[in-house]
């Protein structure tokens, strides 16, 4: 028998959902980007854990991390295994991937790393500052399957509306084409402690022409795609 600590506020995912369907996200507010914040630190600090102890998890995405009573955020299901909605999983000779999470070396060349699982981190965050949606949402998995040959030369997945300048560049940061330029857990978790002023500041430049709901969280995708213009060029190559 194993004895666990009961999440009881399910995954994160869902929790993120219900706080987009609410309504109240609508706006730019600093309690929720705080929250969303914390989040992220939470699962760095639980992938340094496990990158500490050489362990590669695979399959990193907000639905197999688990939220305590105080909304602490654990990650969890390390078998690859759960059954899941028919479009999470692309089926390949390999088995079961989680392809719209999953690094482009790991697609293409079956090669798991903990540079493959900070990548999955970006797209981490990408639901949780998106307030639960998937990335590339307008892709299917056999679509996504045919552009990895893009993936492994350069993209960005444009910001989700109301994500700060430097939360954005983290998530570039974990595309790295180069499994060997991503950051590590430790060096994620170090500057996601800077100061909250900083994580979560807007310039008068970063706003300007890009429309009210560009900074307002749980928006539309499609209004921040000019949103943070010079960080989605960093590899040149959007999708």
């Amino acid at each position: 028998m194993i004895v666990l600590e009961l999440m009881s506020n399910g995954d994160l995912r869902n929790h993120l959902v219900k706080l987009r369907t609410k309504g109240s996200s609508l706006v730019q507010r600093d309690d929720l980007s705080r929250r969303l914040l914390k989040f992220c630190q939470d699962v760095a600090a639980g992938m340094s854990y496990l990158a500490d102890k050489s362990f590669v998890h695979r399959d990193l995405a907000a639905r197999n991390i688990l939220m305590s009573h105080d909304l602490t955020c654990k990650i969890s299901d390390f078998a690859m295994s759960r059954g899941l909605e028919e479009e999470t999983y692309y089926m390949s000779k390999g088995g079961k991937i989680p392809i719209k999470w999953t690094a482009p070396e790991a697609i293409h060349y079956k090669k798991y790393s903990t540079g493959s699982d900070v990548w999955s981190y970006g797209m981490v965050m990408y639901e949780i500052w998106s307030l639960g949606q998937k990335p590339f949402s307008d892709f299917t998995n056999a679509q996504l399957t045919q552009t990895v040959s893009l993936l492994e030369r350069s993209f960005c997945l444009p910001p989700p509306p109301g994500t700060p300048h430097e939360i954005y560049s983290l998530m570039v940061q974990c595309w790295h084409p180069d499994k060997s330029c991503r950051p590590s857990f430790p060096s994620l978790s170090h500057h996601l402690g800077l100061p909250v002023s900083q994580l979560l500041h807007w310039s008068t430049e970063e706003v300007t022409g890009v429309g009210p709901q560009a900074i307002m969280l749980g928006a539309p995708l499609k209004t921040a795609h000019k949103l943070h213009m010079t960080l989605q060029n960093t590899y040149h190559t959007q999708l």
